[in-house]
């Protein structure tokens, strides 16, 4: 059995994470969830990584799970960006992996490598070189060998793998409940998502307070209702304000009421437009 399991998303930190592994002369296995929500494209790249892995010898496991869409079916309500109710994580990522390692690892004697970096976010600026016997990840120990890597040392390290760079980070959460004002504003280059989004929330109805179930609340996204609103505030100006909300969000023609607000210290980082999400979900799983 290999020593170590390495998390990947195959977004630019997690391939610099292989290469370095595969630089160490390291004996590692590599996992990647399939969340089920990834952008069209994605399962291309990884379809290319995975046979990369294959001819240097390299398992990879592809763990499955209920998928984002049937999920906020049945939780009732989209997850909510870095609190208690972003359940996305957790049963995408962290149960499958829980379950994938129960099955190679019962005796827990793999180590967990991500490639995730403190220069990413605010919520990783802390992030240890090591966290011993990781709750996470089932009592093992956990090891971030790119902590300290900024942009140019990461993409040093995918130059070698004769890959370019991504302009973005990684598309297997597409879009990401974290998504921000540039990260809305792609998903006008892809329709059939949003087509996909709008109709999950349509379906999905109201709440017992007479609020639509979207995906995105309003007061973050201009005021705006529903997806194809926040994406509209994604690709607008600065200062950008919607307050438009669609027939298919209302009850009986009414206006359906404002969500409230919560904490903002807990997930919001000062930008050009004053609000946004944090640019990572926190599982600990992976980098991007």
């Amino acid at each position: 059995m290999a020593k170590y399991l390495l998390t990947s998303s195959f977004g630019n930190d997690s391939v610099a994470l292989i290469q370095l592994a595969l630089n160490k002369g390291l004996d590692f296995e590599v996992v990647y969830n399939d969340t089920g929500w990834a952008r069209k494209d994605w399962p291309k790249r990884v379809a290319l990584f995975s046979s990369w892995l294959m001819e240097k010898g390299i398992t990879l496991h592809i763990t499955k799970s209920i998928g984002m869409a049937e999920l906020v079916k049945k939780k009732k309500g989209w997850p909510m960006p870095a609190s208690k109710m972003q359940f996305c994580t957790q049963e995408l990522k962290e149960k499958p992996t829980e379950e994938l390692l129960n099955k190679i690892d019962p005796d827990c004697e793999l180590i967990i490598v991500t490639g995730r970096r403190r220069e990413e976010s605010q919520n990783r600026a802390d992030l240890p070189l090591w966290q011993h016997e990781s709750p996470k990840h089932g009592g093992r120990d956990v090891w971030n060998p790119l902590i300290n890597h900024d942009e140019k040392q990461r993409d040093e390290l995918i130059k070698q793998t004769g890959f370019e760079v991504l302009p973005h980070s990684s598309m297997e959460c597409y879009p990401c409940v974290c998504a921000n004002k540039d990260d809305l504003a792609q998903l006008l280059e892809t329709p059939d998502r949003i087509d996909e989004i709008e109709r999950l929330e349509i379906e999905m109805g109201f709440t017992r307070n007479q609020k639509p179930r979207v995906m995105f609340r309003p007061y973050r996204v201009g005021n705006g209702v529903g997806i194809r609103q926040a994406v509209l505030w994604g690709a607008g100006a600065r200062g950008y304000k919607s307050g438009f909300i669609p027939n298919e969000y209302k009850i009986a023609g009414e206006q359906c009421l404002m969500f409230e607000g919560i904490s903002d210290i807990a997930y919001e980082i000062n930008t050009r437009e004053g609000r946004e999400f944090a640019r990572q979900c926190d599982g600990g799983f992976c980098g991007n």
